[in-house]
Parts: C-alpha cells; sequence; structure tokens
C-alpha cells in the first residue's frame, strides 16, 4: 500500500472541523483533511458526510475515506477516536450480542450492573437488551502509519477512560491537562502523551470583537442587555431527551427582559428533535444552530455562560468566562453520571450550581455574576484543570519529524 508522506486528520463530525481548526493552523502544515462518507444506521449520525462536505467545499481540499480505503496510508494520522468504524459479524461479536441479549438482560433488568461496577469495574451487561450482533471496529489504522489520538474535550468519564480498544489503536496520545494524562498513564502505562491545552479556544478574537461577530449574525440580539450563553448537553436517557432545556425554560423566561439568552441546542438534538429550535424561538429565546459553528467565539462573546454536564462546563472554565451551572432533576440521569465519574462534576465543586426550586436564588446569582468584575476565581480555576498554556513550536517540530 502506498505510504504519503503527509499529516492526515480524520473528521468524523461536523463539530470536529472547530475542534482541529486552531491546533492545525498553529501546529501542521499542508495537512489533509480526510472525510468520513461512510453510511451508518444510528440517527444521530444522519447524513453527517454530507454536512461536513457543505462546510469545506471551495474553502478546504479534502478526500473521501471511501475513495483512499485500501488505497494509500498516510504517514500521520489524526483522530478523535471511536467515530468511524467499520461493522463486521465475528464468531466472538454474535457470541457476546447471545450473552448480552440473555445472560447480559438478566443483569441490566435485575439492576446487578451497579453491584459489578462497583465490585470489577464492568458492568457485565455486554450492552443488554440494545446489543447488536456486529462488531464495529476502529479504522485508523488502515489509512495511518502513525496514529495520534486528539482529545474531544475533558468531560472524560473518569471510570473507563481512556477505552480499552485505543491501546492496540494510537501511538501517541494528545491531552489537555494532567487529568487526562494520568488516567491515560494509569490504563496504558507506557503510553506516549503530549499535553496541549484546549487548542480550540486559542487565539481567540478580543471580547468586543467576538461580540461584533455574533451581533452581526444574529440580528435579534439587543446590544443594550448582556448575553448569557445557555449551553445544555445531550441528555442520553431515553425519554428525557429535552429534560435538561424544559425544566429551566419557566425560570428563564423570568430573566428575558434584562438579558439576551442565547441557547447553542446540541447538534445531534437538532437531528433527533427537529422542532427544537423552532420552539425555543417562538418562547423568546435566541438560537444558534449554525454548522461549524467556531464555539470559542461564542463563549467569547458571552458575559455569562448557563451550561449543565459536558464539554461546555470545561469549556467555559478554559476560556475562565463567568459560569453558573444548572442541576438536572433526573435522578436516573444524575444515577447515571456517578457511575461513571465524570470530570466535570467535579467542578460543582468551585461553581455554584442551582436547582429549578432555587429559582430566586438562581436569578440573584445571574444578576450578581454579570457584576462580578474579579477574574482571579477564573484564573485559579482554569489552573486547577489546565495548568500552563502548551509550546505550540515544540508540537510542531515534533509532528514534522513524525511525518518525514
Amino acid at each position: 500500500m502506498k505510504i504519503i508522506k503527509k499529516i492526515a486528520v480524520l473528521i468524523s463530525w461536523p463539530r470536529e472541523l472547530d475542534m482541529f481548526s486552531t491546533f492545525i493552523e498553529n501546529t501542521v502544515d499542508d495537512v489533509v483533511i480526510v472525510v468520513d462518507d461512510f453510511d451508518y444506521d444510528e440517527g444521530e449520525r444522519f447524513e453527517k458526510g454530507k454536512s461536513i462536505i457543505e462546510l469545506l467545499d471551495g474553502k478546504t481540499e479534502y478526500v473521501l475515506l471511501s475513495e483512499i480505503l485500501g488505497k494509500v496510508k498516510y504517514r500521520v494520522l489524526f483522530s478523535t477516536g471511536g467515530q468511524t468504524f467499520q461493522k463486521k459479524v465475528t464468531f466472538r461479536t454474535y457470541f457476546k450480542y447471545i450473552y448480552a441479549v440473555s445472560i447480559g438482560s438478566f443483569i441490566e433488568h435485575f439492576e446487578l450492573s451497579k453491584f459489578f461496577l462497583q465490585t470489577i469495574g464492568h458492568p457485565l451487561t455486554g450492552g443488554g437488551k440494545y446489543a447488536e450482533k456486529f462488531g464495529k471496529y476502529p479504522i485508523e489504522r488502515a489509512i495511518g502509519n502513525k496514529v495520534i489520538k486528539y482529545p474531544k474535550g475533558l468531560d472524560i468519564n473518569k471510570a473507563t477512560y481512556p477505552e480499552d480498544q485505543w491501546k492496540n489503536v494510537f501511538d501517541i496520545y494528545l491531552c489537555h491537562s494532567n487529568i487526562d494524562q494520568n488516567l491515560i498513564n494509569n490504563k496504558f502505562p507506557s503510553a506516549q502523551c503530549v499535553k496541549i491545552g484546549y487548542p480550540r479556544y486559542d487565539n481567540m478574537p478580543s471580547v468586543s470583537n467576538a461580540k461584533n461577530i455574533i451581533y452581526n449574525e444574529i440580528k435579534s440580539i439587543d446590544a443594550e442587555k448582556p448575553l448569557l450563553l445557555w449551553i445544555p448537553t445531550m441528555i442520553k436517557i431515553r425519554g428525557e431527551l429535552i429534560d435538561n432545556i424544559r425544566i429551566w425554560i419557566p425560570i428563564f423566561e423570568k430573566i428575558l427582559d434584562k438579558y439576551n439568552i442565547l441557547i447553542r441546542v446540541h447538534p445531534k438534538m437538532l437531528v433527533m428533535d427537529t422542532k427544537i429550535a423552532s420552539y425555543l424561538e417562538g418562547l423568546g429565546f435566541l438560537v444558534d444552530v449554525k454548522k461549524g459553528r467556531n464555539l470559542g467565539v461564542l463563549y467569547q462573546a458571552s458575559d455569562l455562560v448557563l451550561a449543565d454536564y459536558g464539554g461546555s462546563v470545561l469549556s467555559a472554565v478554559y476560556m475562565k468566562k463567568k459560569l453558573i451551572l444548572l442541576n438536572s432533576s433526573s435522578k436516573k440521569y444524575l444515577r447515571w453520571r456517578k457511575e461513571r465519574m465524570y470530570v466535570d462534576d467535579d467542578v460543582r465543586n468551585d461553581v455554584d450550581s442551582f436547582s429549578i426550586y432555587d429559582d430566586m436564588t438562581f436569578i440573584e446569582q445571574v444578576d450578581r455574576n454579570i457584576q462580578d468584575n474579579s477574574s482571579s476565581k477564573r484564573n485559579r480555576l482554569r489552573e486547577k484543570y489546565f495548568g500552563e498554556d502548551c509550546n505550540y513550536e515544540d508540537l510542531r517540530d515534533m509532528f514534522h519529524k513524525l511525518a518525514k
């Protein structure tokens, strides 16, 4: 197979263009974008390849995964991991399926998975009743000679991170901070790790310039009011898809006369609930649904970030933004998160968080945060979770040596 002496980046989701953009600008030249144009059955991945191509056409050169697979390999390949795969039915995957829908379902039904998770670190359900007959096999090794793991965010599951399958896929692991690096080295002692911070949020425009960008795009913003960025995560519980949005609407409506509230709806949610954006706009909220949005600009333009769980929490910390956390009212969701020990939950020890029953206290805290211009606490929080800034010149030299 032909080896191309270039650095390639595998893009599996439209939002990864934003993740990689600043990193590519700072560290690599003449990079090849490989677009995952495979068809997947999962509804939330519908037409994702088409969306990536629409964002790239006329702006950046790219190749399609379907056209280069089995023909060429790149000397260095960056990938976020776990997004692009080939499906194969083997004896092992079929045996696992039989186990999952029988013994695994039994364990799941009687909630024995909690016991196993606490005692041996694995639920032993095999996917339970939702298991599939085929296996999903990472594709990175098929298109990259030296494969480098690019981090998607610090909102990681401390109970299982890094994924077991990565051990045989990646040669180097890029990390946001000591937190994810320690988790990787504890699980894979010989793994080579390099800290890079949060490149997607580096080299941002000034606050005033970021506001101009957002205000010019979203014409209905009242420039005289402070901008609150509401950035809810995706609830991965059946039947509770938009609960973390729905329960806060009555409270947020009480401050719409005083503040602009701009909600960035999760891209997957827009696919799974096509009416959510128009519904929120009808209530008076500003809604950002732009594909390929540079989230750093969105954070930079905000006067206060309202987040619940997930990557947005750590993103706001890295950006040193004023932050208030919103607590879920779903016991099932909170239990699910507690079992997985997410890093972003730790931030609740350092930042004010509220439930829907604290509505008046929450509103008072919003007002106080807007008026507070002290940055010392936010600086300390950034240092606690991310440490010192990385040296992009050193990274550039390392990656180009690998590509030679």
